[in-house]
């Protein structure tokens, strides 16, 4: 196996896991709020992190950069928030499915806040990714009907790739300045205590039959960023996005054995289009990049 198979191999694992803990926030969906949930998940991810200190050796994170950090903070708790409460109320691939448009919302962000050139490409997938969101919510929710609930997880579900591009756009610059270590823990603390002061009121003490899947979703979660991140560094921008884009095939793949889902026609086609619109965009970087 070659340097690249490996970190692609590395980078197909960071999504598997990162699904799982996915699959895990749905599973507590019933019993949690949405906010408890992404508490969770990033207090347990902060203990992780913290006890691989030695081994990561951040830097202290730079107090003019604060700010960038509390921003990012606050973006993050929005795209767990909206994404978990989207999980807990519709199937789990048709929500994967929508968050795909991620790629999509980050071009669109990246020419309106960072003035970057939108060439005919850009804008046909652009067009082709929200083609498949409209072909997926066309029946409504879960394939028709729905009550109030299941439309507002619709829109959660569309809301969580608008807030994440966001947040990936906020972190091309952050990266210029610190280190991925650093913004990782200083990102996890943030949110730990911010929604420990904010929500705190509103929490109650977990299960003890949950412990396991509480403490799953934190490992998970900092286990899957952290070896999706390390490899993404070495491939190159269409191994990254074939790569990402297993984390489709797992979500089926779990929502079928987990959950008993079985995904409606509509979110295949959906899923296709903004696949393809996505896949389109990250080639046209990768060509601009060999370019410049």
């Amino acid at each position: 196996m070659n340097i690249d198979a490996r970190f692609f191999a590395l980078a197909v694992f960071g999504i598997a896991l990162l699904t799982g803990m996915d699959a895990l926030a749905k599973a507590l969906a019933g019993g949690y709020g949405t906010f408890q949930i992404v508490f969770f998940r990033y207090a347990v991810s902060l203990l992780l992190f913290a006890a691989a200190i030695p081994l990561l050796r951040p830097e202290w994170p730079r107090r003019e950069r604060l700010g960038a950090h509390a921003a990012r903070a606050v973006l993050t708790i929005v795209t767990g928030a909206t994404f978990f409460y989207a999980l807990g109320k519709l199937p789990f691939t048709e929500v994967f499915a929508i968050a795909y448009t991620g790629p999509i919302f980050v071009a669109l962000f990246g020419a309106l806040l960072l003035g970057e050139k939108v060439r005919w490409p850009t804008m046909a997938a652009i067009a082709c990714g929200f083609a498949g969101v409209l072909v997926i919510a066309a029946d409504g929710p879960a394939g028709g009907g729905g009550d109030t609930q299941q439309y507002l997880a619709l829109a959660c579900a569309i809301a969580s790739p608008v807030s994440y591009a966001l947040g990936v756009v906020l972190l091309r610059s952050q990266t210029l300045h610190e280190s991925v270590p650093t913004i990782l823990i200083v990102q996890a603390a943030m949110i730990t205590f911010g929604l420990a002061i904010v929500a705190g009121p509103s929490f109650h003490m977990p299960d003890s039959a949950d412990l396991w899947a509480i403490g799953g979703i934190g490992a998970l979660g900092a286990a899957g960023i952290y070896a999706f991140s390390a490899a993404i560094a070495k491939l190159q921008a269409a191994q990254v996005a074939a790569a990402d884009y297993s984390g489709l095939i797992w979500a089926a793949m779990i929502g079928y054995a987990a959950f008993g889902e079985t995904p409606r026609p509509a979110m295949w086609i959906g899923a296709l289009l903004i696949l393809a619109g996505s896949a389109t965009m990250l080639l046209v970087k990768a060509k601009a990049a060999k370019k410049n």
